[in-house]
């Protein structure tokens, strides 16, 4: 029995140099005790030094942005100029000003509900979503103070991380697995207020591992430390993912590109989403210059 007061002397002198936690989902306290009683303290001690871990906060504590920043990854992006509006010469300037007509919009109705969690889908693709998803959430960081998480919640054909230039995983598709902490699958880089978080490791079964409730887990987690959260979904109509995603987001928006996809077939996908906190429709890709630029909102 005295390798485990011994382990347990140590978790604590551990414990003692880091700041208090709010609460903890197991005390290591009763873990010891349980395995005492249970005759099973030798074989348990792995288990209780990894609650107490410090590399690995515990889920009951809240994550401080702090921290996050510090231990998140920052592989220095490499974005690639054709994915964003914001550009330094102004060449954009137009675009850029439908996403902050955008932005405006979406401010707008956050007054008169709860809206952090967004998520950008599409009925099939090529419309832009992506595209979409990157400026508004480039729009948002623009604002002082303001920080974005974005995340790649297309598990099948991912493209956000290409589009910033930095790596692919770790990712969403690790920490649902159970394989990364949140801290190690975010990334942060030049643009202070913006953190990533990338689909991750291929996988064979993403439906399962987006409907196994983790995500909802990593949004209440992470939810205090951003002023908005947009995900990227895969498109309506192939597959499910997006109607899965969809019902732990605050709001949809739906890219809609124009004299690309038949009008049943998205209003067939627009149908789906009706009954999800559908927020609107983002038209891409209008040539008519009426509209004030290439990208309009209704």
């Amino acid at each position: 029995m005295s390798r485990v007061y011994e382990a347990l002397k140590n978790a604590q002198d551990q414990r003692a140099a880091r700041p208090p936690l709010e609460a903890e989902a197991r005390p290591l306290e009763a873990a010891v005790a349980e395995a005492i009683h249970n005759g099973s303290a030798a074989r348990r001690i792995p288990e209780i030094l990894a609650a107490v871990r410090p590399e690995s906060a515990p889920a009951g504590r809240q994550l401080g942005f702090e921290e996050l920043q510090q231990r998140c990854a920052k592989p220095g992006w490499k974005p690639k100029l054709q994915w964003t509006v914001f550009s330094s010469d102004g060449s954009n300037k137009r675009h850029a000003e439908q996403f902050g007509s955008l932005r405006a919009r979406l401010y707008s109705l956050r007054e008169a509900r709860t809206l952090q969690t967004l998520l950008l889908t599409s009925t099939a693709m090529g419309e832009g979503k992506t595209f979409v998803a990157l400026n508004l959430a480039q729009s948002i960081c623009r604002q002082r103070g303001k920080r974005v998480l974005l995340i790649d919640g297309d598990l099948r054909a991912p493209k956000l991380h290409s589009a910033l230039g930095g790596p692919s995983a770790p990712g969403l598709s690790d920490y649902l697995a159970g394989e990364s902490d949140e801290c190690s699958i975010i990334q942060n880089d030049a643009q202070e207020g913006l953190f990533f978080i990338p689909a991750g490791k291929p996988r064979s079964d993403p439906a399962e591992l987006l409907a196994n409730n983790q995500l909802r887990a990593l949004f209440a987690r992470l939810g205090p430390l951003f002023d908005w959260i947009i995900v990227d979904a895969p498109p309506v109509l192939p597959i499910a993912d997006a109607s899965v995603l969809a019902n732990m987001c605050d709001g949809v928006l739906f890219v809609v590109r124009a004299g690309m996809v038949a009008f049943n077939m998205a209003q067939t996908a627009c149908a789906e989403l009706k009954s999800k906190n559908l927020l609107g429709v983002v038209l891409n890709g209008v040539e008519d210059e009426a509209i004030y630029g290439q990208y309009g909102y209704y």
